[in-house]
């Protein structure tokens, strides 16, 4: 009997090993494909990492540059404050005590404190984000006003951007996955006073 020898490996199910595929069983517990997503390309994405009463918890807004944190890796500070009292850590990560409006790359203080005043004038500054978004979603514990929500959706739709309204938490995760997958996105969220 002969013994018929192969120079390339390969796996039971019939496809050559490759060094560079990773495969899913290699993930680990714990593995966060969200961060890795948003941490992908040349700009920094803006990430909404926590909703609390007092504001919004910002990751991306401050970047730091190496050479900066280089300088001050002898002094640093064992809850990586970058001053006693700042609301920015080296994370880059902002405590925002205030309405938000998010792109995928920067965030904007935004006036509404309830449902009512959620209107087409506030929402303003989503006509003028270049490029043109997709996506809106408007992030409110409490319903818009009816006339008001179809309003914002008629002017939207012409505009070729889609508007939903849900509760503040669905409304931040559902901006970071898409945000994630590089989609012309933005969150409206509203801090009720």
């Amino acid at each position: 009997s002969s013994v018929i020898q192969s120079s390339q490996p390969v796996t039971t199910i019939g496809i050559k090993n490759n060094p560079n595929r990773r495969c899913l069983s290699e993930l680990s517990r714990g593995t966060d494909l969200l961060a890795d997503s948003l941490a992908f390309g040349d700009k920094r994405k803006i990430i909404l990492e926590g909703y609390a009463t007092s504001g919004f918890d910002v990751r991306g807004m401050v970047d730091f540059s190496s050479s900066s944190s280089s300088s001050n890796n002898n002094n640093t500070n064992r809850n990586n404050k970058l001053e006693e009292n700042s609301p920015v850590d080296k994370s880059g990560e902002v405590h925002v005590n205030s309405s938000i409006i998010a792109f995928p790359h920067s965030c904007f203080l935004w006036r509404p404190t309830c449902a009512k005043e959620v209107t087409l004038e506030s929402l303003a500054i989503i006509g003028l984000y270049q490029p043109s978004l997709e996506y809106l979603f408007i992030g409110c514990d409490a319903a818009l006003p009816p006339r008001e929500l179809n309003k914002i959706k008629r002017d939207m739709k012409e505009r070729g951007v889609v508007v939903d309204q849900m509760d503040v938490m669905n409304a931040m995760g559902t901006f970071n996955v898409l945000n994630g997958e590089d989609r012309r996105v933005a969150v409206a969220l509203v801090l009720s006073a």
